[in-house]
């Protein structure tokens, strides 16, 4: 059957080129005869669509303003995950549709006007900092956290392989399909918009000042104490929330359009600075943004161009861990310090030894040797250990459309993105020598990358009949991906604290210079078809072949996929009670690969300071000299999805209602550095990079929308998003792959050492230590009532997902005064937090404080290795120091994941001027992430170190939660 299909295929497809289009507005507002932005920039209506899909329009991105539009987005669209990394503003963002289907990288692929771009993400981009006590750098932010949400028309989020089997492999994930503003014909204006929120910091760690530190400091004779706080009962001033500051945000949006029958014009101009809560910390933005679209040859010929580029600048960024973080030090201070003689100016003075600035600091010894490995003073680490991100990002896009005749249109586009972040920590002399060298360190990580991307389509919708349409695509594509990454480490400085490369020594130990250049190429050629029966059955139709040079060494560099989906109208079909206005039923499935990185199946030398290390970019299976076990040579992922769903509209289309149900199954996993610890049927392939397993994702996701009121003095529409993912680990490792215990042990994701996939688990399952347990389940305890660690350091303790997602929104208009508010809930999960630990160890926790004030720790279902059942309280600080810190029981720092709170909040009044100038301005008062309704984890469960595939539910000293309220203003000319 599929081989019959593939020569018509390729000789028909579907476009909606030549049908009319509509701006959609809103997802809350779309109808179901309006047209929303599919697949490669067809526009389609969307009673057609035989896929789930979700827009949002511009005027919801820009309601409540974020510097990265996507976090506007959060609780609004149904079964679509949003984590912001805890670096601060401008950070990037971890997007998941439909559960993480990916070892590698489950973001989906985003998409401007209708052409791909590569976000700056993955394996081959900036993952961002791992879990780590030792992250040296921060979050860089991503290419999406460069556009200003103010040039945004519209986000459609195709969440399925269908929607996205168009797009080839990068559209395994799913797609973000951004369409950006242009001008409208017959129209000129000028629109100014500005913001400012007020950022403060809440829901810090519950932290104690009523016990002082063991071994008290001396200032007199310089000794420093232990750095810690179990010492005797006493005051010590909090010193925690003065640190902080209030952040201020200011975003500024400035655009022009004109347009007439013949050309349009968009231009536009944006900023967004801020100073963080934390201090010294800045992060500024400049956009620009022009797009024409212009008809020649008797509207015959279009021309679409449009070019953004923006500048980013950011110092100070939190790096999580806890060696270059300034609120590990303020959180561990041994209480009874006074903290005011070391902040402020204080934190440095004038060596007169080495006549440079050296480190003031209680935990320097006379002999400047530290008290310990992790501390220094926040003011030092901000001031002169600081990180500076500098991001550039370009992209171009042109489009020519031709119709060659009344039903068919040729079409050649293609774009240029060009990006570069370069970060850099300078770590003066005097700093810890953990982390420095005697004249001081440099850390360097440039990233260049170059992204170009063209096709050529031809797409027609001849006229068959008046009962049955057809639209067709047929095309193909290029697309160049080229990198150019460089990690230099060097503690070799000739002069002190001068950061320059032509200060560094390359001799000895302590330097590094890597630089790597990944290269990837795909070539692609695709079909599509759509058939559609009296306006009341379509059916659609897509096939598509991919050669991409990540295969280049693979015995087959191709591979195809396809897909098929079917819906109905069933309004039109039966005579319905006439409650219902419309009622669509739909299902489809697809096929769809997704291809590996670059030099994954071409190992590549890895060079430092131009030699040779002895290490490979990869490392795939030899099939020449293991032939049999060429089933494990990497390979392409294939994802393998079914949905159904259905839609309906009541009441005169004031109730609206979208339901869909899908399966998918992910299989050849790209699984890096396999280590099997002995032998695989006799054969010893330890430390290899293979392709197996397979994921499974299944689950619903839903969308209503109501008015309830709907009158031109009040109305009020309420909207619901729900969905549940279901995920399962299907296979990891072939049968007999790993013999004995190997069998059980988890393949652990890239981005922490905490997340990991095991089968019959789930994405992203967090492993750790756990407390020893007797035959009945309670914890065994010594003689002195102090729990034990398990001899198992890779027990299951949770998985960080929710297993239900729920926004709901309200929206309000009251004449001229609109008021909307998005309660946000995620449900189930488990997560881990690090950062209790290590200040329960410390002493430093509140937690530790009544543990002391109440005699001791209770501890709930004990015993005795005896069997005796333990019911005694255990000393707190014995307690303490085995169940906490970095080498404790994970299993004691794991809280329920389920967090519910107010996400976004607005009210805004419209002023209705008609001046011959001034036509309107609108005033609002704008808060988000205002507060948690309900969330018993230390810290916010969503918020991740990095994008990475792992380090999901891991808080190791984090950005503290902080609410933004503020004003907002638009005029419009």
């Amino acid at each position: 059957m599929r081989k019959t299909v593939i020569p018509v295929l390729l000789a028909i497809s579907l476009s909606a080129y030549a049908q009319e289009t509509k701006q959609a507005d809103t997802a809350k507002t779309t109808k179901i005869e309006e047209v929303v932005v599919t697949s490669l920039g067809i526009k389609r209506q969307a009673r057609s669509l035989t896929y789930s899909s979700q827009q949002i329009g511009g005027d919801e991105l820009t309601e409540v303003k974020t510097p990265n539009l996507l976090n506007s987005i959060n609780g609004k669209v149904s079964n679509v995950q949003i984590n912001k990394t805890n670096g601060g503003v401008g950070g990037s963002v971890r997007i998941t549709m439909r559960g993480d289907k990916s070892t590698r990288n489950s973001q989906p692929l985003y998409v401007i006007d209708g052409v791909p771009i590569v976000n700056n993400t993955g394996i081959t981009g900036t993952g961002g900092p791992n879990v780590d006590y030792f992250s040296g750098m921060p979050d860089t932010g991503d290419v999406l956290s460069t556009i200003n949400p103010e040039d945004i028309e519209s986000i459609n989020f195709l969440k399925g392989a269908s929607a996205a089997a168009l797009y080839g492999s990068q559209g395994s994930n799913g797609a973000v399909l951004i369409v950006t503003k242009k001008g409208v014909a017959g129209r000129s204006s000028i629109s100014f918009s500005s913001s400012i929120t007020f950022d403060d910091v809440y829901n810090l760690p519950k932290l104690q000042n009523s016990y002082l530190q063991s071994t008290p400091y001396n200032a007199a004779t310089g000794a420093t104490g232990t750095y810690d706080s179990w010492g005797a009962k006493g005051a010590s001033k909090d010193y925690v929330k003065n640190f902080f500051d209030t952040g201020i945000t200011r975003i500024n949006s400035l655009s022009f359009q004109a347009g007439n029958e013949k050309t349009t014009n968009f231009f536009s101009l944006g900023s967004t600075n801020n100073t963080g809560v934390i201090p010294t910390s800045t992060f500024d933005q400049y956009n620009i943004n022009y797009r024409n679209s212009s008809k020649f040859l008797n509207d015959k010929l279009t021309l679409d161009a449009n070019v953004m580029a923006s500048l980013q600048d950011s110092k100070n960024r939190l790096t999580p861990g806890s060696y270059f973080s300034p609120i590990s030090n303020l959180y561990w201070l041994p209480r009874g310090i006074d903290f005011d003689q070391f902040s402020g100016d204080n934190y440095t003075y004038f060596n007169n030894t080495r006549f440079l600035p050296a480190q003031n600091w209680w935990a320097i010894r006379p002999d400047g040797g530290f008290e310990d490995s992790e501390t220094q003073n926040p003011y030092w680490i901000l001031n002169k250990n600081p990180v500076t991100t500098k991001n550039k990002n370009f992209y171009g896009s042109a489009s020519l459309s031709y119709a060659l005749n009344s039903w068919l249109t040729a079409k050649l586009r293609g774009n240029y993105n060009y990006y570069n972040s370069d970060t850099q920590r300078n770590i003066y002399a005097f700093s810890n020598n953990t982390v420095s060298g005697i004249n001081g360190k440099l850390s360097k990580n440039t990233i260049e990358k170059t992204t170009t991307y063209s096709d050529f389509i031809l797409a027609g919708s001849p006229k068959i009949s008046d009962n049955l349409s057809f639209d067709f695509t047929v095309g193909t594509s290029i697309s160049d991906l080229k990198y150019t990454i460089t990690n230099i480490e060097n503690n070799r400085l000739f002069t002190a604290n001068l950061f320059t490369l032509n200060n560094l020594a390359w001799n000895g130990e302590g330097n590094g210079y890597k630089i790597d250049t990944p290269h990837r190429q795909d070539q692609s050629v695709f079909a599509s078809a759509n058939f559609g029966y009296k306006r009341l059955l379509y059916l659609d139709l897509t096939y598509r072949v991919d050669w991409s040079s990540t295969l280049s060494k693979a015995p087959k560099n191709n591979f195809d996929y396809y897909s098929a989906g079917l819906n109905s109208i069933l309004s039109d079909v039966f005579k319905l009670p006439e409650a219902i206005n419309f009622w669509k039923v739909r299902a489809s499935y697809a096929t769809v690969g997704n291809a590996l990185d670059p030099t994954s199946t071409n190992p590549q030398p890895i060079f430092n300071g131009g030699v040779i290390t002895g290490s490979y970019s990869s490392a795939p299976v030899d099939i020449v000299n293991f032939p049999q076990f060429a089933y494990l040579f990497p390979q392409p992922e294939m994802n393998k999805t079914f949905e159904a769903g259905t839609e309906f509209r009541l009441f005169n289309n004031r109730l609206s209602f979208d339901f869909t149900y899908y399966n998918s199954n992910v299989s050849n996993q790209y699984l890096k550095n396999v280590s099997t610890g002995g032998s695989i049927y006799g054969t010893n392939l330890a430390g290899i990079d293979i392709s197996a397993g397979k994921i499974q994702n299944t689950g619903f996701e839903s969308s209503l929308s109501y008015k309830v009121l709907d009158s031109k003095k009040f109305g009020w529409t309420v909207a619901v998003n729900a969905s549940a993912n279901k995920n399962k680990i299907k296979e990891v490792f072939p049968i007999g792959f790993y013999t004995g215990s190997g069998d059980v042990k988890p393949f652990f994701l890239t981005g922490g050492g905490y997340n990991g996939i095991k089968v019959g688990g789930s994405f992203g399952d967090i492993y750790g230590t756990a407390f020893l347990r007797d035959a009945q389940g309670r914890i065994v305890v010594t003689a002195e009532g102090v729990p034990q660690l398990a001899a198992d350091r890779q027990t299951y303790l949770g998985n960080p997902n929710p297993k239900f997602m729920l926004g709901f929104n309200n929206t309000f208009n009251i004449g001229k005064v609109n008021i909307n508010f998005l309660i946000d809930g995620k449900f189930g999960g488990k997560v881990l937090g690090i950062t209790q630990a290590l200040n329960d160890k410390k002493g430093v926790s509140q937690v530790s404080a009544d543990a002391r004030d109440n005699g001791g720790v209770s501890i709930a279902n004990a015993a005795y290795a005896n069997g005796t059942t333990y019911t005694g309280k255990t000393d707190a600080r014995a307690y303490y120091d085995v169940v906490g810190g970095s080498g404790g029981i994970n299993e004691a720092y794991m809280y329920n994941a389920t967090n519910v709170r107010l996400r976004q909040a607005s009210i805004s009044y419209q002023f209705s001027i008609n001046g011959k100038y001034f036509k309107d301005a609108t005033l609002s008062l704008i808060g988000t992430n205002l507060f948690f309704l309900y969330n018993k984890a230390p810290f916010d469960p969503e918020q991740v170190s990095g994008v990475n595939p792992g380090g999901v539910g891991v808080d190791i000293l984090g950005m503290p939660v902080t609410r933004s309220i503020g004003f907002s203003v638009k005029a419009n000319f």
